[in-house]
């Protein structure tokens, strides 16, 4: 329920009553305090409401007997406030019967990391402003037929319409409060839920009031026909992962293969599982951890190879046509063209315009103008094509 503060100083702190509670006495300075309503009878969102007679009643006692402050129910955490005052009162909103309570929290500390004074300015500025009760001890009783929520005679369950159209809750009785907590919206009690778990395993609900049962109450119940998505409890599965303990349930026939891709999709981006089967197609018997391992061995060393290629071809290059054209453009056009057999091709070719280039012996051409215009004297001698030699 929304808390409806009240700070200190716009009502007198009762130190008293809180140094009850210390073991050395505090003045006001060293604590703010606040109050607020933390329950009453009024139908909440899993329709029960608290019985004013006993549960209201024992709520207001054990604040005046001092309840730990919480954050969102976390009891394995330390308490930063606690309740010095409790009553039980009208409520004007409605006429409700509630329960308000004071509480009180010490300026200037830390704990569980968080600084109390960073709390006490939420507080302020209506940041925190929901409280929530956690109890203990209770029993449940049907607002429609007046019996015990678990007697079999009863065959209501909250939040589903009764014989006579009316919207069936069930009557919180001598709870005691166990704690209270400061939370970002209401929590409520849904204990009974396990009635209407076990009314859906027996097949006696009709599937469109166990859609309204899961919507409102964010919990899946599982079909008498195991139809439903089950999710192994955490305690009877410590040592298995997610993946295990889908692969279990499908193994088991505990969850429909189309349930998980439903749940998969759902979460954003789309479920790959026919592109993950087209991979494992192409591979064929090398789809396993060591064949793709080879693969990529395979993989670097045709990268290799191709590299040697391209830098064979530019050298062949060079040497038929010399250095003076762009080699690391052509490096790049053989690189991005990535056709070995292209790259083998050019190779050949330029092998071949540099041998053709650079044929064996002396050439001279006998009728060069300058011949025989200085320089070296062998240049003047002509030889004849049918000359052998001077012995021949």
């Amino acid at each position: 329920m929304p808390v409806r503060l009240q700070t200190a100083q716009e009502h007198e702190v009762d130190l008293d009553a809180i140094n009850r509670h210390t073991l050395e006495p505090v003045t006001a300075d060293d604590i703010f305090t606040f109050s607020g309503v933390c329950s009453n009878d009024r139908l909440d969102s899993y329709f029960t409401r608290m019985d004013p007679v006993t549960t209201l009643r024992n709520y207001a006692a054990d604040l005046n007997n001092g309840v730990s402050l919480l954050g969102n129910h976390n009891i394995y955490t330390a308490p930063f406030g606690r309740s010095y005052g409790g009553q039980l009162i009208q409520d004007d909103t409605d006429n409700a019967n509630a329960v308000r309570g004071d509480w009180y929290i010490l300026k200037g500390v830390k704990i569980n990391g968080e600084s109390t004074d960073d709390t006490i300015r939420a507080i302020k500025a209506g940041i925190t402003r929901d409280m929530s009760v956690g109890f203990s001890d209770e029993s449940y009783r049907c607002g429609s037929c007046g019996r015990d929520l678990w007697d079999w005679e009863c065959p209501h369950i909250p939040g589903l319409e009764d014989e006579n159209s009316r919207m069936s809750f069930a009557w919180i009785e001598n709870a005691r409060l166990r704690e209270v907590s400061t939370v970002y919206k209401g929590a409520t009690p849904g204990a009974y839920i396990d009635k209407a778990r076990a009314y859906v395993q027996q097949g006696q609900l009709e599937e469109n009031k166990i859609a309204r049962l899961e919507q409102r109450f964010q919990t899946r119940f599982e079909r008498k026909d195991g139809a439903a998505f089950f999710m192994p409890k955490r305690e009877d599965n410590k040592n298995m992962n997610l993946i295990e303990q889908i692969r279990t349930a499908l193994q088991k026939n505990e969850i429909e293969k189309s349930r998980v891709y439903e749940i998969l999709q759902g979460e954003g981006e789309k479920f790959r599982q026919p592109d993950d089967m087209a991979i494992r197609n192409e591979l064929g018997d090398q789809a396993t951890v060591e064949g793709v391992k080879q693969l990529k061995v395979e993989a670097e060393q045709g990268r290799q190879y191709a590299a040697d290629l391209v830098d064979q071809a530019v050298a062949e290059r060079v040497r038929a046509q010399g250095d003076g054209f762009n080699a690391e453009a052509y490096k790049t056009m053989l690189v991005r063209a990535a056709d070995l057999d292209y790259i083998k091709s050019e190779i050949e070719s330029y092998k071949e315009m540099a041998g053709q280039r650079f044929t064996p012996g002396r050439h001279t051409n006998p009728d060069d103008p300058s011949r025989g215009h200085g320089g070296d004297p062998e240049d003047d001698i002509i030889v004849s094509e049918s000359y052998k030699g001077d012995e021949k």
